[in-house]
C-alpha cells in the first residue's frame, strides 16, 4: 500500500488497471450481492408491515363481531402470528361455555407450544391457567400439577389452583405450600382472603 500512495499518477493507473482485470469479477459479484441484499431487505420489511396491518385489521374485525369465520381466516392465514393465538384464547373461551370442554383444551394446548420459551410469556401463562381450570372442572387434578411442575415461574393464580388439585388429591402439605407461595406474590386483599380461607380449611388454622 505504501508502494501504491508513493508510485506516479500513471503508475497508480496501472496497478489499479492490474488490479481491476484480476479481480473484476468479484467485484461486480459484490457489488451485485450488497444491491440484492438491500433490495430484499426492504422488500421483506415491506411485506413484513403490509401483513401486519393486514393481520390487525382482521383482528380488530374479529373482535368487534366475534365473528368465528373471521377468526378462522386469521387461524388458516397467519397460524403463527401473535393475533392467532389471541384468537385461540378467545375461541378456547367460546368452545369451553358451549360445553366443548375438548375442542379448548386443544386450542390452549396449541398457545402454549407456541408460546414455549424459558422466560415469563403471557400468553404461555393465560393458556395454562385457562386450561389448569378445565382440567380441575374436569377433575383431571393430576394433569394440573403436571402442567404446572414444566413452568419455571408461577403467578399467584397458577400457584392457588395448582394448591386446589393438590388438596382434591388429598396432598394437603403440598397444597398448603402452593396457597402459602400463592399468598406471597398476592397484592389483592380479596383473593389473598379467599387463599386464606383455604388454608384455614385445609390445615385448620388462619395465616395473615
Amino acid at each position: 500500500m505504501s508502494n501504491f500512495f508513493s508510485a506516479s499518477q500513471e503508475e497508480q493507473q496501472e496497478i489499479l488497471l492490474t488490479f481491476w482485470e484480476k479481480f473484476k469479477y468479484l467485484i461486480i459479484f459484490v457489488l451485485i450481492s450488497i444491491v440484492v441484499i438491500i433490495a430484499g431487505r426492504d422488500y421483506f420489511i415491506s411485506s413484513s408491515n403490509e401483513r401486519d396491518f393486514t393481520t390487525a385489521s382482521l383482528y380488530q374485525s374479529y373482535l368487534e363481531s366475534n365473528d368465528m369465520e373471521t377468526g378462522k381466516q386469521i387461524l388458516n392465514s397467519f397460524p403463527d402470528s401473535i393475533y392467532s393465538d389471541f384468537v385461540r384464547l378467545n375461541e378456547a373461551k367460546r368452545s369451553f361455555e358451549n360445553n366443548k370442554s375438548n375442542e379448548a383444551v386443544d386450542l390452549l394446548k396449541i398457545v402454549i407450544e407456541n408460546n414455549s420459551e424459558d422466560q415469563f410469556n403471557p400468553l404461555q401463562v393465560a393458556a395454562k391457567t385457562r386450561l389448569a381450570k378445565i382440567y380441575l372442572d374436569k377433575a383431571d387434578y393430576d394433569q394440573v400439577i403436571s402442567l404446572f411442575e414444566s413452568s419455571n415461574e408461577l403467578t399467584s393464580t397458577m400457584y392457588e389452583l395448582k394448591g386446589d388439585a393438590e388438596n382434591k388429591l388429598g396432598q394437603s402439605a403440598e397444597a398448603r405450600m402452593s396457597y402459602m407461595l400463592a399468598l406471597q406474590t398476592n397484592t389483592n386483599q380479596a383473593s389473598k382472603a379467599l387463599i386464606n380461607m383455604k388454608i384455614s380449611d385445609l390445615e385448620g388454622e388462619t395465616f395473615e
